[in-house]
């Protein structure tokens, strides 16, 4: 069995990315993976039912283009979104994408809304200066 491919955040394309999205099929996954939760392929994939190979094509596209991230657990694979990977890397993309389609958006956690806030504004994020000990 090989191991499971999954892109550095810096290595995350955006070609990449929006052709995974272009794929009607893939972008319900992505909305079945938009909880919190790790979810199998079979549970991501409620409203089609596909062969498994199909299932496991569409999962190798997203992983590939790092929306996805892939731990295996027994016999199946469980599967999140990479929200603050994408967040970092395209601040808001995900979030837009997910709100076009009608999926809950997730918020990154806050040290990745700030690294893409400080990236939006061209620097490191700030720190509040330390209080005068009087």
């Amino acid at each position: 069995m090989r191991p499971l491919h999954h892109p550095a955040t810096d290595d995350i394309e955006l070609t990449a990315v929006l052709y995974a999205l272009a794929d009607p099929v893939r972008l319900r996954l992505i909305r079945g993976l938009s909880r919190d939760t790790p979810v199998s392929c079979i549970a991501a994939c409620v409203e089609d039912e596909l062969p498994r190979a199909t299932l496991s094509r569409h999962f190798d596209v997203l992983r590939s283009a790092g929306l996805v991230r892939t731990v295996k657990s027994g016999t199946q694979n469980l599967n999140t979104l990479r929200c603050d990977d994408l967040e970092r890397r395209f601040p808001g993309l995900l979030r837009a994408v997910l709100a076009g389609c009608g999926a809950p958006v997730k918020s990154a956690s806050k040290p990745a809304a700030k690294a893409a806030a400080a990236t939006r504004r061209g620097g490191a994020a700030r720190r509040p200066a330390a209080k005068a000990r009087g």
